[in-house]
């Protein structure tokens, strides 16, 4: 969908993250925020028949152009389209951003038990590739690991900076 389309049919608020429609129509309210929540967490919206992401039109429409790949929640919540919380990613940046799965038992990304030698592992996946950073009488230490790791490997997309942190927004 073009961005002078977009500009046409909503109205973004780039500090709330909000998206309004300009004019009433079929299942719209002017000036009401537009979007439903969907399952996956984001907020979906159909317009002129298209079923669309709000946040890629929320960047779309703050930078008067379409993304060229994946948009990225800087924070990890998918609702929260504040212009300072989108940022253009590629899928392996955006893979670095990801949150914990929900297979995880230990409560911490790249971290488990390893029964057999009864120490805490961790470890963490690099272009691909799986690296083990060892093993820990505690979870703490293999915490210690796995952040250290994602800061060298990952920079600015470290999902560790934001966890437990007041920058997550909800």
């Amino acid at each position: 969908m073009n961005i002078e389309r977009l500009k046409e049919l909503f109205s973004y608020d780039p500090e709330t993250g909000l998206l309004y429609w300009r004019a009433r129509g079929r299942g719209r309210i002017k000036k009401k925020p537009a979007g439903t929540l969907l399952s996956t967490g984001y907020v979906g919206i159909v317009a002129d028949g298209k079923r669309l992401l709000a946040h890629r039109i929320c960047w779309a429409i703050a930078n008067s152009k379409e993304p060229a790949d994946q948009i990225d929640h800087i924070n990890g919540v998918r609702i929260d389209n504040r212009i300072c919380n989108l940022r253009e990613a590629k899928n392996s940046q955006n893979g670095k951003n990801m949150s914990i799965s929900k297979r995880n038992t230990s409560g911490v990304s790249g971290v488990s038990f390893d029964k057999i030698n009864q120490k805490w592992r961790a470890y963490i996946r690099v272009d691909g590739v799986h690296l083990n950073l060892g093993r820990w009488p505690s979870i703490e230490q293999a915490k210690l690991a796995r952040i250290g790791a994602e800061k060298k490997y990952f920079g600015e997309w470290a999902r560790s900076k934001y966890e437990n942190s007041n920058q997550r927004h909800q």
